[in-house]
């Protein structure tokens, strides 16, 4: 019997993570890339000498990479050549001294003590409680495609049911200022919710559940770069014989009858499929790839959506030490809200942001010559806004500016011997970037979060899914994985809630 050929639109993480899944499953996998390399927005860039991860740079969640390495017989610390990062990152305020946080919960109990009488054990109870809220959710939500109601019945879940109910319908801040009166603790818990493309203000208290990878799980690198997790996903597919093809655009979904039945490519080819998977952006899918009358989520669908924020990325090399910066760095304002409001709501751009910062080169001497820097800064931006190239640059001085006097290195700019900038246009026309948001997807408010989230599967379309940022579970590396998981489900037919204990190879 033939193989089901699959056509895999796109070699961002989650389709190559599929990719390996339904490869291994005895599908026939090709992955169609645009761009002539793999790993869309989790890039790379070698300039003079440096070597710079291009989009996420922070490891996270590092069961859910262990979980899937040993679907294929492997484990993720060899394959990634992980190391813990210890302090786990650094924080600098605007007017006050900076913190950093080591990973390590006893004694991350002892620096919030000392900033607040109680606080110390308050960061034990907040954290255990999120340890939780992150175990149920892994074991009964994020590994769901809700197609059954008898998932939310688990007696775990009635159990903690008030209690997350509580947690979905309260912000996070309002969790937090509960839980620490110093707003400089505040602010360690609550700056997860920028990787997820919300604010705290916003985004449900039951994303609480972040800090239990700072304090609990740890941060790690993979030696060499991010890049590498995209390196090792190609490795794994093509032991398994999946194909990939670059420099190919689609152009198109092909349906009929209401089935995908392949793909047509910008250059007039045409190829055929039994499974169509777009880990495209999911509005530029279903708004230029699926033919019109099959559409699922037509414009008024997205006007009624939030996307994630924009983001302005620069990458720099520059001479000489900065001894006061760690691996990741966090730049917090003291107008917190205010940052958050001008970014989520206002849509304009704030003229102090709270800037995230990676210096790679503190850990890994191969991403930079010697006696120099690799530096990452993230600026977040309104999701929508696009920047002319005079606009652009004079809030890249402005930033860079503000990122040196708050680390004081005032003489920052004269330093600096490369540079290279991606903006709210190149998300737009790299990666066709739903309103140029920079994490590709919604962000995670209660209403756009778990079974509220735009599904991975055409409605109209019987054998077109959907994986990636865009769709279940949302935004960031691991969600990606399992995402691909998800998709896999849906495609065998499991309807079950939590990983997948093994792929099952088709007779």
């Amino acid at each position: 019997m033939a193989k089901p050929r699959v056509a895999i639109i796109g070699a961002g993480y989650g389709g190559l993570a599929l990719a390996n899944i339904l490869a291994k499953a005895g599908y026939e996998v090709t992955v169609y890339e645009t761009h002539s390399t793999p790993g869309g927005r989790t890039g790379r860039l070698e300039q003079d000498g440096f070597i710079f991860d291009t989009g996420p740079s922070w490891y996270l969640m590092p069961e859910i990479f262990d979980h899937y390495y040993e679907l294929f017989g492997k484990r993720a610390s060899e394959e990634l050549n992980l190391t813990r990062l210890r302090p786990g990152y650094k924080v600098f305020y605007e007017h006050d001294q900076p913190i950093e946080v080591t990973g390590d919960l006893t004694e991350d109990a002892k620096l919030f003590e000392s900033y607040e009488k109680g606080a110390g054990t308050a960061l034990e109870k907040y954290v255990s409680a999120s340890a939780q809220t992150y175990t149920l959710a892994v074991r009964h939500f994020l590994y769901s495609n809700f197609q059954r109601v008898g998932e939310f019945l688990a007696p775990e879940v009635l159990r903690h049911a008030a209690r997350m109910t509580r947690l979905a319908f309260q912000p996070l801040h309002s969790h937090v200022a509960r839980t620490v009166a110093d707003v400089r603790l505040q602010k360690i818990l609550e700056y997860h919710m920028v990787f997820l493309g919300t604010s705290p203000f916003q985004a449900p208290a039951l994303y609480s559940l972040m800090s239990n990878l700072d304090f609990m799980s740890g941060v790690y690198y993979p030696m060499g770069g991010m890049y590498r997790l995209i390196e090792s996903m190609v490795e794994i597919g093509e032991s398994l014989g999946v194909k990939y093809v670059y420099e190919t655009e689609v152009k198109s979904i092909l349906v009929e009858n209401g089935n995908a039945v392949g793909l047509e490519f910008v250059n007039g080819e045409r190829v055929d499929a039994d499974i169509v998977v777009s880990n495209s952006d999911l509005h530029h899918t279903e708004s230029k790839l699926v033919p019109e009358a099959y559409r699922s989520y037509p414009e008024t669908y997205w006007n009624r959506r939030e996307p994630g924020p924009g983001a302005l990325l620069v990458m720099l090399g520059v001479t000489g030490q900065l001894p006061m910066l760690r691996h990741h760095n966090l730049l917090f304002v003291d107008d917190w809200r205010g940052n958050f409001k001008a970014i989520y709501e206002d849509k304009h751009v704030p003229d102090m942001a709270s800037l995230y910062v990676c210096n790679p080169s503190k850990t890994d001497s191969s991403v930079a010559p010697k006696d120099t820097e690799n530096l990452f800064i993230l600026v977040p931006m309104p999701a929508g806004v696009i920047l002319s190239e005079e606009e652009q640059a004079v809030h890249l001085d402005r930033f860079i500016g503000q990122f040196a006097q708050t680390i004081g290195v005032p003489d920052l700019s004269d330093r600096i011997i490369t540079k290279s900038v991606f903006g709210p246009q190149d998300f737009l026309t790299q990666y066709y970037s739903w309103q140029a948001n920079a994490l590709g997807g919604q962000s995670h408010i209660l209403w756009q979060s778990a079974m509220f989230r735009t599904p991975n599967k055409s409605k109209r379309v019987k054998n077109l899914y959907y994986v990636g940022a865009s769709t279940t579970p949302g935004i960031g590396l691991p969600m990606c994985l399992i995402g691909a998981e998800l998709v896999y489900k849906r495609i065998t037919g499991d309807t079950h809630s939590g990983p997948v204990e093994q792929i099952e190879v088709r007779e």
